[in-house]
């Protein structure tokens, strides 16, 4: 393919993009839908004197529903749910995804052991008044972010 087609291809998805209601492109993410938090660990990055700690307060947040909807997050727990939501779909390579937390020497061998394959991660981030989170999938159906030094799974319901 030439330059020129590659440009104008290029062009055309950005004025796509610009073009297209945000809901519209929100509706499209992965991430819409219901999910689960069915597990919770301590986050690898964090210090191992609050492990125990960190243990318990994902263990409180263990079957929590939340939905993603194209504007809003919903859930019975409050620190859950969001107004106003906006997504972005990404794509992150492993050692980058959970903000580039993941302990060195090798990151890329941590997100492995989380149960990501190798190479370019697909994810959602999710911006809203409260914060900005992201998600990251380990296939179709399950997901993992990363909350004051917490990794959540999540489950499609």
């Amino acid at each position: 393919m030439s330059r020129t087609n590659r440009m104008l291809i290029a062009f055309i998805a950005t004025a796509w993009l610009a073009a297209t209601p945000h809901g519209v492109r929100a509706q499209q993410n992965t991430l819409i839908g219901t999910w689960e938090i069915v597990e919770a660990q301590p986050a690898p990055w964090a210090d191992e004197s609050r492990h125990a700690a960190l243990a318990a307060a994902g263990k409180r947040m263990l079957k929590q529903v939340i939905t993603f909807a194209p504007r809003e997050v919903i859930s019975k727990n409050k620190s859950l749910a969001c107004k106003r939501a906006e997504y972005e779909t990404t794509s992150y390579e492993t050692d980058a995804i959970f903000q580039g937390n993941l302990p060195e020497p090798n990151p890329g061998a941590v997100a492995l052991r989380f149960g990501f394959k190798k190479g370019e991660v697909p994810g959602v981030d999710l911006r809203c008044t409260k914060g900005a989170y992201s998600y990251h999938f380990r296939d179709r159906d399950t997901a993992m972010t990363a909350f004051s030094n917490v990794i959540y799974t999540l489950k499609r319901q």
